[in-house]
């Protein structure tokens, strides 16, 4: 896998240079805006819906076959319209040879130009229901299901919530789950199972609750750690995008930093 990956770097490598060189348009007209991304055996290429774009695209990879031997299934691989209609795109879509999916899951991410509803979230929600220990369940105690819920079930959903804010309906759902395993052993339980308010026992252990992550608060503070990334270290490949931070992710760090003012080189009036 290190070889392979020391391989396809090189594809990075091409595309960039093709940016450097002006045969690939920018996509920002004033900012460097990163134009593919490398995860293991995924990659992600982005450019404008032109003939042109999608003709030196595939070059770029004709030539990383020459080189290396290894080529480029078209036929599985998919093209997603962001933001352009079907229409524009269509020339492009038929040099590449691909199929149009969008919207569409990369690294385990809902990706969409839309809020994503709660019918969209549900897998999330299934694989959560699918990690309940339910044989095991009676013959664990409620501090053992406590610990599996902190340890397991709270951290399954964090990979999605660093990216997501999920409807207030899929959090009920995840929380439904975490409340029925505790108190029962199963997927739900009634109203006269629950010992506890659920909202007390998600409080930290020292304000009196059992320490179970609240979701939508745990949600919150992740995100928001987007924003202060990206005023403290313009080193990582996404400085300088746009992010959609909600009214509620933005109040918070604005709250809870300052900002000081030293020879003003990154501080624009």
């Amino acid at each position: 896998m290190k070889l392979f990956v020391l391989a396809v770097d090189t594809v990075g490598r091409l595309i960039q240079l093709a940016m450097d060189t002006g045969i690939l348009p920018p996509l920002h007209p004033t900012r460097q805006v990163p134009a593919f991304s490398l995860y293991a055996d995924d990659i992600i290429c982005l450019c404008h819906p032109t003939p042109e774009d999608a003709i030196t695209i595939k070059e770029v990879f004709n030539i990383f076959r020459q080189a290396s031997g290894l080529k480029v299934n078209f036929a599985k691989s998919s093209a997603a319209l962001i933001n352009c209609a079907p229409e524009v795109a269509s020339p492009a879509i038929q040099i590449l040879g691909c199929h149009v999916e969008f919207p569409l899951t990369y690294l385990g991410i809902p990706l969409s130009v839309r809020r994503l509803t709660a019918a969209q979230l549900q897998p999330l929600v299934d694989r959560v229901a699918a990690g309940l220990p339910i044989w095991k369940a009676q013959l664990m105690t409620k501090a053992g299901r406590l610990a599996y819920i902190k340890a397991v079930l709270n951290a399954i959903p964090i990979h999605q919530l660093l990216v997501l804010g999920p409807p207030k309906k899929t959090l009920n759902q995840l929380a439904k789950i975490e409340r029925g395993f505790l108190w029962e052993g199963r997927r739900e339980a009634n109203g006269g199972s629950c010992h506890v308010n659920w909202s007390k026992v998600s409080r930290p252990l020292p304000y009196g609750g059992l320490g179970v992550r609240e979701l939508d608060r745990t949600g919150v503070a992740l995100r928001v750690r987007w924003l202060w990334f990206s005023r403290t270290d313009d080193r990582r490949a996404w400085h300088g995008l746009d992010l959609q931070p909600s009214a509620k992710e933005q109040a918070i760090f604005f709250a809870s930093t300052t900002v000081e003012l030293g020879n003003g080189h990154n501080t624009l009036f």
